[in-house]
């Protein structure tokens, strides 16, 4: 049954908008003004762009309009069966959600599979994206290399394993946080355990439960990178059990304009674990003119 958006309210979640991007509907949540700063989340179960980002907020939302979204299949957004390359579909949808919002022009906070819809983004549609931060991301495959190829299995088969059984638990959901998300597990908030439970419940999270191959076909994103005008930041955990803080150098290199910073004491989710640090390396990233000579 789906979860009302009262239930999420009184969880602290700040209530949004489903902006129709054609067939489906995007979920937003708007607070603040300034600067519009679209935040993109991860592909855990239960991640969505409030969850993923809740405690970056305070520290940026003096300052830019911050719009919190949830990708189709994820979160409030709504559920998909796509055939066609992932990210270039999802950018596609963002691009419709945004233009009928009047946003451009506009800076991208991502984790993982945010920042590779949003490089996507970038390249199709530069005229929306000025800069990006992106944490943890896989938008090429050259030199993808996990911490370990322990950690590399347990990542692969996480939704699988989620699903499996009894289905989603709470246990679970922070089983994945603690092994994959955080440097130290113990500072794993227990509300944040049961958003990412709660979320994982919806319509659009179950049909990705079932086959994550549901969100499209797997999409190398570095054939499209000499278009990318934004400038990026590969801001990336040191101990980040995805893809080693090597990768970053090596995206960096690969991307037109990009800087790198490894953030040590950090996994998968620095935003959520280390949110102050997080946000000062964001802000002043976002805040540097765009050209360099300035």
């Amino acid at each position: 049954m789906k979860v009302t958006t009262q239930q999420y309210t009184e969880l602290g979640v700040r209530e949004g908008r489903w902006v129709p991007t054609g067939d489906y509907e995007i979920w937003m949540c708007e607070l603040g003004t300034g600067r519009s700063t679209v935040f993109l989340h991860g592909g855990g179960p239960g991640c969505t762009g409030w969850v993923d980002f809740r405690a970056v907020v305070p520290e940026l939302i003096d300052e830019r309009r911050l719009i919190l979204v949830d990708l189709l299949g994820f979160g409030l957004s709504s559920e998909i069966r796509n055939q066609s390359p992932r990210w270039s579909f999802q950018a596609e949808h963002l691009a419709a959600a945004l233009d009928a919002e009047s946003i451009s022009n506009a800076d991208f906070i991502c984790s993982s599979i945010g920042g590779s819809v949003a490089l996507a983004l970038a390249a199709k549609r530069p005229d929306l994206v000025r800069k990006i931060v992106l944490s943890g991301s896989q938008p090429m495959d050259r030199d993808a290399v996990a911490a370990s190829p322990e950690r590399k299995l347990e990542g692969q088969q996480a939704w699988s394993k989620y699903w499996a059984g009894e289905g989603p638990t709470r246990e679970k959901a922070r089983h994945i946080m603690a092994s994959l998300e955080w440097w130290d597990p113990s500072g794993i908030p227990d509300d944040t355990v049961e958003l990412r439970y709660r979320y994982s419940l919806e319509p659009g999270q179950r049909a990705v439960g079932e086959d994550f191959g549901h969100l499209g076909a797997h999409e190398d994103l570095e054939s499209l990178f000499p278009a990318i005008q934004a400038r990026v930041l590969c801001l990336w955990g040191m101990d980040d059990p995805f893809l080693v803080a090597e990768y970053a150098l090596s995206l960096a290199r690969s991307l037109p304009y990009a800087d790198v910073y490894v953030m040590s004491e950090s996994s998968h989710h620095m935003f959520e674990e280390r949110p102050k640090d997080y946000a000062r390396i964001v802000k002043a990233f976002l805040d540097a003119p765009q050209d360099r000579k300035e």
